[in-house]
């Protein structure tokens, strides 16, 4: 009797959820496919009850849903069981969520798997400079060297991307996390009341009739360029997504910051309406605040005479009390602005200080604004940076949204900054047709991107024949998602969606039966009448980098979609086919001549024509790596400036660098490192053979320099 009630805790909860499992039974042949619910112990103890619920009710749906309850210790004693499920080809494994306190791992030493996230991983603190990434379990053609467990922050892990796997990213599963922001708790409330709260939403969402037929849009300020063409064709596009929200005017509302110098206001009034079936935000973030307005703009010249007061008081502060304070004054307040010393005494500077604040906080939506915030859209997007920051002990934007008190069952954002242009949108369709929310989730893999909340939620088919067309493209996405001979069927739809589907999706089988993917993807950059369908296309195109490259930013630059015009600039860029008359140079140098009213693609294609015809700029800093009279150190900040711009001269010299036997491991490792961004560049064979010819002659290469070598080959040879 002794020994029976000294059981530990942990072994009660498995004895208990192994006859929970029992209970479930077979789930009969209406069952096609599995999904894992991954939860700690004291979870599963704590919400019981509305966890069951969640399972049986993803059961009745069609899914088969697998409660696993432990107290999870590592990552790689997740990883194990995930493999596990996925093993299972009776009912193939499509997706898992993270309930609780489950490990986090921070990768290092992959940021080409980032769109925007560069910081130097050697002389910044390991927590700062990692990414927080579900993909090590969802993604499982990569592999991860375990590196340390952190020391501050409970349940992380830091891990390499091993040069043994993969180099890009292709998820088998989807995934999310179901984890209470801190903030909620450090405010009082109880983490585990928040979750069965949010679980029983979860579950009367999934027992709802819900169509997609409402949407709203918001962009910031600062955010591509503030470039109008942009927002102003997102609608169109948009309207090839979801055509049931454009069946009337208040079915799509399209909002950006210009509207009120405190736009948070009318934000939170949409996002309480109860009737939003998706609301996305596109801006500038952080872990716990997203910014709406930047400076305000003078309505007339007292508001005018203001701002400048204000930030001249601003700028004063950083001269104030040294050598400076004096010539400042002159110079800036007697020469150029004439305006009075008064502006920058004590009394002023400490007013403007003051009202500096309530316009911050006024002017940008914070973490704690949304604990009294109804977010009600079902579906949240947060294209911003840093808003899907699970890992943050202190709380993060999309915890908030999901676990607050509205109806909103999931959220996306990143864990870390995100690139303003990347294609945060493709094939979001998926949600209009029916589809779990997961399955676009694992279409747009960054290495930082994750869904917060339910993956398995799914909006209604609007009739029969949708309903059909959904079954067919989740079968298809479960079990052959690179099988060419499935999605060469898709080419054929009247549905841009199935047809913008079939080329993305022939893009990652390649090749299959001499079915030329290439010209198949060009001539839909032609001729397809749909935007979302072209930019698909151009995408495939864009990561062969093949024969069929120039023709592709040839035909973009012209395409009346804005987007694909600009992906065209950024292909340019990587590309880089040298010289100043080159064909590719004229383009872009047409398009920013031509069309100066395109500022984010005018900007783009400048940047493309520095790195065609090459920059003074990148002449000195090649002359810097080449010149072994500087520090290491500034040779390696050097040769890290050619990760985002692949200038093709660089190659050769990074190749020095690179083999370069008297130089450090590290300084070679870097230039490895940096010729492995040239996976898109019309050059990058010469990396390849000269890897090869290396690797097939030289078998006493230090240990790091040989393991981002075989990186850098996989990620040229797009392995």
């Amino acid at each position: 009797m002794r020994k029976i009630i000294s059981i530990s805790f942990s072994l009660f909860v498995a004895i208990i959820f192994s006859w929970t499992q029992a209970l479930a039974g077979n789930p009969g042949g209406k069952c096609k496919t599995s999904f894992g619910i991954f939860v700690d112990s004291a979870t599963y103890s704590e919400c019981k009850q509305e966890l069951d619920a969640y399972r049986n009710v993803l059961i009745k749906e069609g899914l088969y849903a697998k409660l696993l309850a432990s107290d999870w210790t590592s990552p790689e004693q997740v990883k194990a069981k995930i493999t596990e499920l996925a093993a299972d080809k009776k009912y193939p494994l499509e997706g898992v969520v993270f309930v609780g306190d489950i490990p986090i791992v921070m990768v290092r030493q992959a940021q080409w798997m980032t769109t925007a996230f560069k910081m130097n991983e050697s002389t910044f603190p390991i927590f700062d400079s990692s990414v927080a990434s579900d993909r090590y379990y969802d993604d499982f053609d990569l592999r991860f060297d375990f590196i340390q467990k952190d020391t501050a922050v409970h349940n992380i892990f830091y891990y390499r991307l091993s040069e043994k796997g993969s180099q890009h990213l292709h998820p088998d599963i989807y995934s999310a996390r179901m984890k209470v922001p801190g903030i909620m708790i450090s405010k009082g409330g109880n983490r585990y009341a928040i979750m069965r709260a949010y679980l029983r939403k979860v579950v009367a969402a999934h027992k709802e009739k819900n169509t997609f037929d409402k949407l709203e849009f918001f962009f910031g300020s600062g955010y591509n360029s503030e470039d109008m063409n942009v927002w102003r064709q997102k609608a169109s596009e948009y309207k090839e997504y979801f055509p049931y929200a454009y069946r009337k005017a208040s079915g799509n509302r399209f909002l950006d910051f210009h509207e009120n110098n405190q736009m948070k206001w009318n934000l939170f009034t949409e996002l309480q309406r109860p009737d939003v079936d998706l609301f996305q935000f596109t801006e500038h973030g952080d872990y716990d605040i997203q910014f709406i307005n930047g400076t305000q703009e003078g309505k007339d010249l007292e508001d005018n005479l203001y701002y400048l007061k204000d930030v001249t008081a601003r700028q004063y502060k950083r001269w104030k009390g040294t050598k400076d304070d004096e010539p400042f004054k002159h110079e800036v307040l007697d020469s150029v602005f004439h305006l009075d010393r008064k502006s920058v005494s004590d009394s002023a500077m400490a007013y403007y200080h003051r009202t500096d604040s309530i316009e911050t906080r006024n002017a940008n939506i914070y973490q704690e604004d949304l604990l009294n915030v109804r977010s009600n859209p079902k579906v949240v997007i947060l294209n911003a940076c840093y808003n899907g920051s699970f890992h943050n002990p202190e709380g993060y934007i999309a915890g908030v949204h999901v676990f607050g008190p509205g109806k909103c069952i999931v959220a996306q954002g990143n864990t870390v900054n995100a690139l303003q242009d990347k294609w945060e949108d493709k094939l979001i369709g998926y949600l209009s047709v029916g589809l779990r929310i997961g399955f676009w989730e694992k279409e747009v893999p960054y290495l930082e991107n994750h869904l917060i909340g339910d993956p398995t939620f799914r909006f209604s088919p609007h009739d029969n024949k949708e309903a059909s067309f959904c079954g067919k493209l989740h079968d298809d996405l479960v079990k052959d998602p690179d099988n060419a001979a499935v999605w060469k069927k898709y080419l054929k739809s009247d549905k841009a969606i199935a047809r913008a589907a079939g080329i993305i999706h022939l893009g990652y089988a390649s090749t299959e039966n001499g079915f030329d993917v290439s010209n198949t993807a060009l001539s839909m950059l032609r001729n397809d009448p749909s935007c979302i369908v072209r930019m698909s296309a151009f995408s495939v195109l864009a990561t062969l980098a093949d024969d069929n490259a120039q023709a592709a930013i040839l035909t973009a630059v012209n395409d009346p979609y804005e987007y694909i015009v600009r992906s065209a600039c950024i292909f340019a860029g990587s590309y880089g086919t040298a010289g100043k008359d080159s064909v590719i140079f004229r383009a872009m140098e047409k398009l920013h001549n031509d069309n100066p009213e395109l500022a984010r693609v005018n900007w783009i294609s400048g940047s493309a024509m520095d790195i065609i015809k090459g920059e003074e700029y990148f002449d000195q800093e090649l002359a810097v790596i080449k010149d072994t009279s500087k520090t290491e150190k500034r040779r390696i900040n050097a040769m890290r400036l050619f990760r985002n711009n692949r200038y093709i001269k660089a190659i050769p010299v990074l190749l020095d660098a690179a083999t370069d036997d008297s130089a450090s491991e590290d300084s070679r490792t870097v230039a490895w490192e940096v010729l492995g961004w040239y996976n898109q560049s019309a050059a990058r064979e010469q990396i390849i053979y000269k890897i090869n010819m290396i690797l097939h002659t030289n078998a006493n290469l230090p240990e790091n320099v040989a393991k981002e070598m075989f990186k850098t080959l996989k990620r040229l040879e797009n392995n």
